[in-house]
């Protein structure tokens, strides 16, 4: 089955991000997915300005293992929850002290907060799902009672790991790791009152949670600064070295769990045996020409020499027409490149294969047809101011048994494909995203501003074991950006 989340990471990109999972008794698992997108033609995006090349160069790929799942409150409950094997790590360094304990204390350690922050994330999106007064406070006291019992059984650990025979860089590990969960904590408790906000329960009990929440995030900016953090936020700063600290701090924790990919040219092969033949057809051309001229004519004439400079002249066109025919026709079949994904350096994964095309109307299949016309003012847009047509397709192959191993302490059945795409090539040719306009009451006119935007569709299909799943999106864009997505209803007739 495959998961998907879009949504905006920034004004001017948005982030497509696939789950695979992998469950079964295959060797092996294939999936597909094709990603149309639908571009107005007063957008300027085609084969000529917008090629193959700005696409990737417009695009960013990560690819890592999905996080473990894991309550808020059971992060430190149990003799298999993230604490106990963080201790376990530090008992075992502690003993050897060798590089293999180091790495597997480290491992444990970024592995934690990776739960953590997935933990806490989860919760406060709940949350904000529920409805009923009585949810929201049960949540709440849980979300309050984890975040204590999970700081205060992470913090102990510290004393574990100050000693003398430890270095200084294994302490300096569990304190980027202390600061992280600091920042964390600060963050989603903020997104929590926010939540809080637009909930509707009785205000007392809304003002009272307000402040417990408060409370909380006021302690970790207090912990922080008495333990000489320098992750603090002020208001009458830029707040530059807090924002690149929180982001190193991100990108450190969450390195354990991605991968390593190696991109590798999709058909190397048969592109140079196309070559290959282009010339051998184009030498045929002219090798029977000249055979031709020396039957026909004198061994040395002029006739002769006319015919061998022409054939001479057409051979390399002709060679450079074919080349580039059956160029084209080949990589229609094939896919651009492959990026082939491991674990280690021996380890691999699987393979992901993407190719990046422009289709003409009548190429395009019946299904995508019928979901991409949905209301009048769509038939308007297709019919008369016309619509161009990228096809980006992906397909991934899953090995079982590496995936299932690599990870003894936390089982891993997915993986995460993030690609972000960069929207701002697309913007170039919009209007002014504030456009003036009239209304009118029974005493007056007035000119007021509306938001001009352009709809650029998406659909998505996914093709699983011969299962075939659609999703349809609509980015709305403006000159300044990406203003929001929309998932549009696909019906099942």
């Amino acid at each position: 089955m495959i998961e998907e989340t879009i949504q905006i990471h920034d004004k001017n990109q948005f982030e497509i991000k696939l789950g695979y999972q992998f469950a079964g008794e295959e060797t092996a698992k294939v999936y597909d997915v094709e990603t149309y997108l639908f571009f107005p033609n007063n957008l300027g995006i085609n084969r000529y300005s917008y090629t193959r090349d700005d696409f990737y160069g417009n695009t960013q790929v990560y690819v890592r293992l999905k996080t473990p799942v894991v309550l808020l409150q059971n992060m430190t409950h149990g003799k298999d929850s993230p604490l106990e094997k963080l201790r376990k790590s530090i008992e075992a360094l502690l003993r050897h002290g060798d590089d293999k304990a180091f790495a597997n204390y480290e491992y444990q350690l970024k592995m934690f907060c990776c739960i953590f922050k997935s933990a806490i994330r989860d919760h406060v999106r709940f949350v904000s799902q529920k409805e009923h007064r009585l949810d929201v406070k049960d949540l709440i006291e849980k979300y309050l009672s984890g975040i204590e019992t999970t700081t205060k059984g992470f913090r102990s650990v510290r004393s574990l790991l100050n000693v003398p025979s430890l270095n200084e860089g294994i302490f300096s590990v569990y304190l980027f790791g202390d600061e992280y969960l600091s920042l964390l904590i600060e963050y989603y408790t903020y997104e929590l009152l926010q939540v809080l906000n637009t909930l509707d329960i009785p205000e007392k009990e809304k003002e009272k949670d307000s402040a417990r929440l408060l409370a909380l995030i006021r302690h970790e900016l207090t912990y922080r600064q008495e333990n000489d953090y320098p992750s603090i936020p002020c208001a009458d700063s830029t707040n530059e070295e807090f924002l690149f600290r929180s982001s190193v701090l991100k990108k450190f924790m969450g390195n354990v769990l991605f991968l390593h990919t190696r991109f590798k040219h999709e058909g190397e092969f048969l592109e140079q045996i196309t070559f290959a033949l282009a010339a051998g057809i184009a030498m045929m051309f002219a090798t029977a020409a000249a055979f031709f001229a020396q039957v026909t004519y004198s061994t040395v004439s002029m006739p002769l020499f006319v015919v061998l400079v022409v054939s001479y002249m057409f051979k390399d066109r002709f060679k450079e027409f074919i080349r580039a025919y059956l160029g084209t026709k080949l990589r229609a079949r094939l896919f651009d490149h492959k990026r082939n994904v491991y674990y280690n350096a021996k380890e691999k994964l699987g393979w992901c294969k993407e190719s990046f095309t422009f289709l003409k109307s009548d190429k395009i299949p019946d299904a995508i047809v019928k979901l991409r016309a949905k209301d009048h003012i769509t038939e308007i847009e297709n019919d008369w101011v016309g619509e161009k047509i990228i096809l980006y397709r992906k397909q991934v192959k899953l090995f079982n048994r590496p995936l299932k191993s690599i990870y003894h302490d936390y089982p891993a059945n997915s993986i995460v494909d993030i690609m972000r795409l960069n929207v701002s090539r697309f913007l170039s040719k919009m209007d002014n995203p504030q456009t003036p306009i009239y209304v009118c009451d029974d005493t007056s006119c007035q000119k007021i501003y509306g938001n001009r935007v352009y709809h650029v569709n998406m659909i998505m299909k996914y093709t699983e074991n011969k299962r075939v799943r659609y999703k349809r999106f609509r980015l709305v864009l403006n000159q300044n950006g990406i203003k929001r997505i929309e998932e549009a209803t696909i019906d099942t007739d």
